[in-house]
């Protein structure tokens, strides 16, 4: 009963390294992502499509669009949809559910009221992991721990100039490209394991809606005809 982290971007290579400005090397890395999730966490409703592209490091490859709605203090849904999961979580109001679309079961908890509360508490006591958590957050800027940072100019992602920072912390680089100006939203960033020695990667680009139309009634999970309840239980 896992949700498998959906965290973020679908670029190759070439994204990382080319055509790279160096110029403004100057800036702060630091600065650059902290503001970055500080403006999301300022944002009260709003809504992003996520493409993403798992990759092995043994050339098997799996995709999936990952679509969130987010209205704070206490309302979130992600509806994941790809090659190898077809599920719907919904955070409402001190409730979390998650449905399997493929396997028709649900489960549900009691939970912390808001959004925060409810995924610490769903990955502390049940080892579940919401989709692309790190943008739902509304303090990612004091979550985020890096052994080291660094700031590698920009780069146009998706048409948008974007600042191009990486960490590293305990054997994983996250590579994460984040727009200039004044909404600094992550437009894409990438997860490269090393640790294991098997080169596991991640890469997810992002479309943005910061004005999205919200209704109530997208945060009430209704159980679908044939489906049926199965508990979870504490991670062990």
């Amino acid at each position: 009963m896992k949700l498998h982290k959906q965290l973020l971007l679908l670029a190759g290579v070439g994204l990382l390294l080319g055509g790279t400005n160096l110029l403004g090397a100057e800036k702060s890395a630091n600065a650059i992502l902290d503001n970055a999730y500080k403006y999301i966490g300022s944002l009260d409703k709003y809504a992003f499509t996520a493409a993403v592209l798992d990759s092995d490091g043994k050339g098997d490859k799996t995709r999936h669009k990952v679509c969130v709605k987010v209205d704070r203090p206490d309302k979130m849904r992600a509806d994941i949809k790809g090659d190898t999961k077809e599920r719907t979580v919904y955070l409402n109001n001190g409730v979390f559910t998650m449905i399997d679309h493929r396997y028709n079961y649900y489960g549900q908890l009691k939970t912390p009221k808001t959004i925060d509360g409810t995924l610490d508490y769903i990955f502390e006591k049940y080892g579940i992991n919401a989709p692309l958590a790190a943008l739902i957050y509304s303090d990612m800027d004091k979550r985020t721990r890096y052994q080291t940072i660094q700031y590698f100019g920009t780069k146009i992602v998706d048409g948008t100039e974007c600042d191009y920072v990486a960490f590293k912390n305990n054997g994983i680089t996250i590579h994460v490209w984040i727009a200039t100006g004044k909404k600094p939203l992550i437009k894409a960033y990438a997860i490269i394991d090393t640790a294991s020695g098997k080169q596991y990667r991640k890469d997810t680009s992002i479309k943005w809606n910061t004005d999205a139309k919200l209704s109530d009634k997208d945060f009430v999970f209704v159980a679908p005809k044939g489906t049926y309840k199965i508990s979870i239980k504490p991670a062990m």
